[in-house]
């Protein structure tokens, strides 16, 4: 029948601490960093590695974490031990897969701890995750086969304990058999290896010649005394305990004349029994991988008394930590921003963009940047070795500025480690131009007193716009109406218009120019065209002055003869000045009327000399 248990071990704060104390005291290899953590590793999973163990043996488990995408350290992770399974101490490093540390663990009797270096998770900062291996001894007891399952808090181990040698106190022995075993010790890295020798209950009978033939596997290498020799010897004993085991071993290798010889690759042990003992062959070793291959094996060929030669073969694991893992290697990108104007730059302008990032293991990132001409964008951090596809949403603004496809200084390209690609997109922005169109209408009962060849100017002015700086002109449009087109201008242009004064013409008066349009915007589409109308009225001829007759001279009344009045007295009568000669003193109306009739006779002249040089014109 089988039985469940479940043990769950919770250590609190101030036990942690002594427990680390005890750890330190114990000469146990300290830690990079200590919980608690900023940043505390998931573990995933614990699993027994056999599928049965006995009660009172070492088991060796696996375990297996992850951390968060740039984990801020200290960053590590603590594993309470269950009650009934006792962690064999040991201090191990974390490395990953090209050998560089990435952590450390040491294991108490109650407790694991594993703490990151922050350096690594600063280099590696990305799908840090891996797996570690530890051993415990297994106290639960059971007296019967039972499946035990244990709790490490988020995760469980389930495993199957038999029952000890130890809890079968009516068991006896039958006999030792030829056998291979070995141990192996973590801090030295050496294995002691024995082959026992096959004997009956009772014990090997008197001078039997016995050779083991010793054979070491790879990554191992004889251990020397020393004097130099091969650190191999005899140990024996004729004492059995209640059961009949055998108890009481020391070395006896002078006591059986053993001889100890090299030959070639293996070494070889002879030596005679002695009635009622049992022997077993022990040799050290060094291992010289430091550990690395964990399982290590050795063969022994065992011949009693010139019996068929036995070969048996022993396996020994390190019964130490370990563990591996690794995290990615990240980079970036930076795109800077460039203009190349035609005309004046616009301040402001922000620039879109896409881009698509392909991680190593195909996963596909997709994003997008936003910057300004002059600045420097930057991406998030990505795998190392991703490969990165960038394309810029080409702008539809301002108006009046049309873009060229915008060039990447580097495109499709793939991140390095701890570095940033630098990218340079660049942009050619150029102000549209459209011209505007002008024509010429006269009008009034002047216009045909203007001449074909006469001319008139046309000004237009715009202030600075998105692109483009302030500017003037004039067109010079004729008399005769034909359209007139102006030199390209800005897309956008508010055109501030107005005609400059007129030529004079003689006999005639301009009136205010009438334009269709004082303002216009130049546009993509069909020009605008401006009429400019002028209207030009004839002047009346002058009227000639009317010079008013003169008044006559008043007439001295004729006095009858005989009735002069006499002078005054004191009048000199002889000093009055007499008439011009020919004047008539009376009848002055005729000489009045000859003087208008000139007067209108030369204004006459006057007009029609005026009009023949107009029309000459």
């Amino acid at each position: 029948m089988n039985r469940f248990a479940r043990a769950r071990k919770r250590v609190s704060a101030a036990l942690a601490l002594v427990i680390g104390g005890v750890m330190a005291l114990s000469a146990v290899t300290a830690a990079q960093a200590a919980p608690p953590y900023e940043t505390e590793a998931t573990v995933t999973s614990i699993a027994f590695t056999q599928s049965t163990v006995e009660s009172g043996q070492k088991a060796e488990l696996t375990g297996a974490w992850s951390l968060p995408n740039n984990p801020t350290p200290p960053a590590g992770f603590v594993i309470d031990l269950p009650d009934d399974l006792q962690g064999l101490s040991d201090s191990f490093a974390l490395h990953d897969a090209a050998g560089e540390v990435m952590g450390t663990c040491t294991v108490g009797a109650t407790q694991i701890v594993c703490d990151f270096d922050a350096d690594y998770l600063a280099e590696h900062p990305r799908n840090l995750k891996g797996t570690f291996d530890f051993w415990v001894e297994v106290k639960t007891e059971v007296t019967e086969t039972t499946e035990m399952t244990y709790d490490f808090g988020d995760v469980d181990a389930s495993v199957t304990v038999t029952p000890g040698s130890s809890t079968c106190p009516d068991c006896t022995f039958e006999g030792m058999p030829n056998k291979k075993s070995g141990k192996y010790n973590r801090e030295t890295d050496t294995i002691a290896w024995a082959v026992d020798i096959k004997a009956p209950r009772e014990g090997m009978a008197d001078d039997q010649l016995v050779t083991v033939r010793e054979r070491l596997g790879e990554n191992q290498e004889w251990a020397r005394t020393e004097a130099g020799a091969i650190d191999i010897f005899v140990i024996g004993t004729n004492k059995v305990d209640a059961t009949g085991k055998p108890t009481g071993w020391t070395r006896v290798t002078s006591q059986v004349g053993a001889t100890i010889t090299e030959d070639g690759d293996a070494v070889l042990v002879s030596f005679r029994s002695q009635g009622g003992w049992f022997y077993s062959v022990h040799g050290n070793v060094k291992v010289t991988d430091g550990g690395a291959a964990r399982t290590y094996t050795n063969e022994a060929d065992i011949t009693i008394a010139g019996e068929t030669t036995r070969t048996v073969t022993g396996t020994v694991t390190r019964q130490g930590g370990g563990g591996v893992g690794g995290g990615d290697r990240v980079g970036d990108f930076s795109i800077t921003k460039e203009v190349r104007w035609s005309d004046e730059p616009i301040a402001g302008l922000e620039f879109e963009g896409t881009y698509t990032v392909t991680a190593p293991d195909g996963e596909v990132t997709e994003g997008t940047f936003q910057v300004a001409e002059g600045d420097t964008w930057k991406s998030p951090e990505f795998d190392a070795g991703s490969r990165v596809h960038v394309e810029e949403i080409v702008p539809t603004g301002p108006a009046g500025i049309d873009w060229a496809e915008p060039q990447f200084s580097q495109n499709d390209f793939a991140l390095g480690a701890d570095a940033t690609v630098a990218v340079t997109l660049t942009n050619e922005a150029t102000v549209a131009r459209a011209p505007f169109s002008a024509t010429k209408v006269i009008e009034g009962d002047g216009a045909d007193l203007v001449a074909r060849d006469t001319t008139f100017t046309l000004a237009y002015e715009y202030p600075a716009g998105d692109g483009f700086a302030a500017g003037s002109g004039t067109l010079v449009l004729p008399a005769d109406g034909a359209v007139v087109t102006s030199s390209p201008l800005p897309v956008g242009a508010v055109l501030s218009l107005s005609e400059l004064a007129p030529v004079t013409i003689d006999g005639a008066t301009w009136e205010t120019p009438r334009l269709s349009a004082t303002s216009i915007t130049i546009g993509r589409g069909e020009p605008i065209r401006v009429t400019v109308t002028n209207t030009l009225t004839r002047t009346p001829p002058p009227t000639p002055p009317v010079t008013p007759p003169a008044t006559p001279p008043a007439t001295p009344p004729v006095t009858p003869p005989g009735n002069e009045t006499p002078p005054p007295t004191g009048v000199d009568h002889h000093h009055e000045t007499p008439p011009p000669p020919g004047l008539a003193i009376t009848g002055g109306e005729p000489a009045y009327g000859i003087l208008a009739l000139g007067a209108l006779l030369v204004g006459l002249g006057v007009w029609a000399r005026t009009r023949r040089t107009a029309r000459a014109e």
